[in-house]
């Protein structure tokens, strides 16, 4: 298993990872479209030997104020730039376990870092929290979100130093 750059190509399997993934917190493909179109050196898959994909990982520069809205493709990405979002990670659970999100985070990091950003910002979804206070993420204030960007009341917005 390696991550690769995301490819136009590849909305279609992305979504459909989405979907196995993210059943609480649907997007269509075409928001996938969108953030590849945007910002193609954030948006990655992790693809197995055989060429299967089991994995992606979207992120984007952007306003720590402007977070993405759920399920809702972007027209443009919000400037001035103030952070690095990772705007989304899933992997099937045949992949989970090995490491894979520790380098998509890394991916992320060393992005952001390039990019002359000093933080990155995700908002966590369902009980990801432990997840991401693992990968080295903390509650961004009080992590609370405005209800219309569509995450749910247990959605938390996060930050990392880079």
């Amino acid at each position: 298993m390696h991550w690769r750059p995301m490819r136009e190509e590849d909305v279609a399997a992305v979504a459909h990872v989405a979907q196995i993934v993210h059943l609480d917190y649907p997007e269509n493909p075409a928001v996938f479209a969108a953030c590849q179109r945007l910002w193609p050196a954030g948006c990655h898959v992790l693809e197995d030997g055989g060429g299967d994909l089991s994995g992606y990982l979207i992120s984007h520069p952007g306003r720590q104020d402007h977070p993405p809205v759920l399920d809702m493709p972007m027209t443009a990405l919000a400037r001035p730039f103030d952070c690095y979002f990772l705007h989304d990670l899933a992997l099937d659970a045949a992949t989970r376990g090995r490491g894979n999100a520790g380098e998509a985070v890394g991916i992320v990091v060393d992005e952001a870092r390039a990019r002359g950003l000093e933080r990155v910002v995700l908002i966590a979804v369902g009980n990801a929290h432990g997840f991401w206070e693992k990968q080295g993420f903390a509650l961004l204030g009080g992590g609370l979100l405005d209800p219309a960007k569509g995450y749910g009341p247990e959605a938390r917005m996060m930050v990392r130093a880079v």
